[in-house]
């Protein structure tokens, strides 16, 4: 017991490696049209993620201690929402998705590349939130999207800042 207190750990150095999202790639992408319009999401998810997890790069990691560590950060799923009807010739049916946000991260020793930890978290819009963006006079009559940059933006944040709580746990 007198070891522990005697023997105070030094927190280490955690530094940012890499920044990723993974290309959306599933049917689920063409909720873009109707929520970003010509904007790039990524590159607006990648400036959140670069605001948030604000550590100084890999690349100033000068002299490495033996307890550096390096954060990488990738969104491997995320989708925007939708809310409408699907048309096949004669058939109509409804269909729905809430705006979700996954973020992975992996946490591993700067010299000898070994990993850590491994965290994700992943946030989803409430259901009511989702019913009431999508069924909304603005919406529903086309002069506003059922979910902005706002909806997507907060998202980010929480799901961030759970993965953010895990990392402390473990550091």
């Amino acid at each position: 017991m007198f070891r522990k207190i005697l023997n105070k750990k030094e927190k280490p150095r955690v530094f940012l490696g890499s920044l990723s999202i993974v290309p959306r790639t599933s049917i689920k992408k063409i909720d873009k049209w109707a929520f970003y319009k010509e904007e790039n999401i990524d590159s607006e998810l990648r400036k959140i993620l670069e605001e948030i997890f604000s550590l100084p790069p890999v690349s100033e990691a000068i002299d490495p201690l033996k307890t550096d560590l390096v954060l990488d950060i990738v969104i491997p799923k995320y989708q925007l929402g939708f809310g409408g009807i699907a048309d096949i010739g004669l058939i109509e049916f409804p269909l729905f998705w809430r705006p979700k946000v996954q973020v992975k991260a992996r946490l591993y020793n700067l010299q000898s590349k070994k990993t850590k930890h491994v965290f994700s978290s992943t946030t989803v819009i409430s259901g009511w939130k989702f019913f009431n963006g999508v069924f909304s006079f603005r919406n529903l009559f086309g002069f506003h999207p059922a979910f902005t940059k706002t909806d997507m933006n907060y998202l980010l944040y929480n799901t961030c800042s759970n993965i953010l709580q895990q990392i402390q746990q473990k550091i």
